[in-house]
């Protein structure tokens, strides 16, 4: 591909010639309709695209453009692009991961401020120091932990939806009306028997909960791990016994890399991330992106999008 070829910034076509390593959302998919593409020699070298967050008011933002074809701007003229698509009361925002370096070396080139850090570590369950530590993590008295299969599945997706309100506050609104839905897509990924819930045996209420998602990406299984309300009596206790059980069930099955999920405003994540044994991770920031230099003078609200779904944490270079 020659370098001088002038590069045009348009909307995706169905019949476009897409170079590897560029992704592109489906036609038809709510994210299709907010992706702009770079075409040189009459292929698609770059792409934006924006996905509205299914419960939370904002734009995940994915620029991406071939090798070949960057430290030319075009990442900076896609997000341009693509921002026009926005509503102007939506932020946008990126992910930045340590194994992506470039990704924020890009958002720091537009603007961008940190409104979360995930610490993101890697825990093999199968080793000597992730064996020591799952016997570590006890329960207090009076509590038990039951695999997900073993509940009522409305009382786990209840459970679910009260501590995602509270752990996803500080991202803005949250839509609870929008929950059933992205529970139905999200609890389909869901190992049931790893998965574990610890209840109170007294009330038989469900306090924290462990959600596995087997091989989610790039090899990594995933939990999400949480006390059910953000004032928890011995949280940081329950949370970590409810890991634990999550994980000796993961170490019967060989996993031996398994990241745990959670964000530094969560209440207490950020404790049981201190006690890991070091496994490697690959921390990620949450970055706001300003909108695009001199963009700021066309402020008036687009018509509102239909709620679309949040993309993978992933895995693409940027630009």
């Amino acid at each position: 591909m020659s370098h001088k070829t002038d590069v045009e910034i348009r909307a995706p076509r169905d019949d476009d010639s897409v170079v590897d390593g560029v992704p592109l959302p489906r036609p038809g998919d709510d994210a299709w309709q907010r992706t702009r593409v770079a075409i040189a020699d009459g292929q698609v070298v770059g792409s934006a695209s924006l996905m509205l967050a299914p419960v939370t008011d904002w734009y995940f933002c994915e620029v991406t453009v071939v090798p070949e074809y960057r430290r030319r701007g075009l990442g900076t003229r896609l997000y341009a692009a693509v921002y026009e698509l926005t509503e102007r009361s939506i932020p946008v925002v990126t992910r930045a991961m340590s194994s992506r370096p470039i990704r924020r070396r890009f958002a720091e080139s537009i603007g961008c401020s940190t409104l979360v850090h995930c610490p993101a570590p890697w825990i093999d369950p199968t080793s000597t120091a992730g064996q020591e530590w799952i016997t570590q993590q006890q329960l207090p008295d009076g509590y038990q932990t039951v695999a997900m299969d073993e509940l009522p599945i409305e009382r786990v997706e209840q459970a679910w939806a009260t501590y995602f309100e509270w752990a996803h506050r500080p991202f803005g609104t949250v839509h609870t009306d929008q929950l059933p839905q992205y529970w139905t897509r999200y609890s389909d990924g869901l190992d049931p028997d790893a998965s574990r819930l610890s209840i109170k045996t007294a009330t038989d209420t469900i306090v924290a909960l462990s959600l596995v998602t087997p091989d989610a990406w790039d090899g990594r299984t995933m939990i999400v791990s949480e006390t059910v309300h953000e004032e928890q009596r011995h949280g940081d206790q329950l949370l970590g016994a409810t890991i634990a059980a999550s994980l000796s069930g993961l170490a019967d099955q060989g996993i031996r890399r398994v990241e745990l999920e959670g964000h530094s405003t969560d209440a207490h994540s950020p404790q049981i991330v201190q006690t890991i044994p070091a496994g490697g991770g690959d921390p990620m920031d949450i970055l706001k992106l300003a909108p695009p230099h001199g963009g700021s003078a066309h402020e008036a609200a687009r018509p509102a999008a239909q709620r679309g779904h949040a993309p993978p944490a992933e895995r693409s270079e940027a630009p």
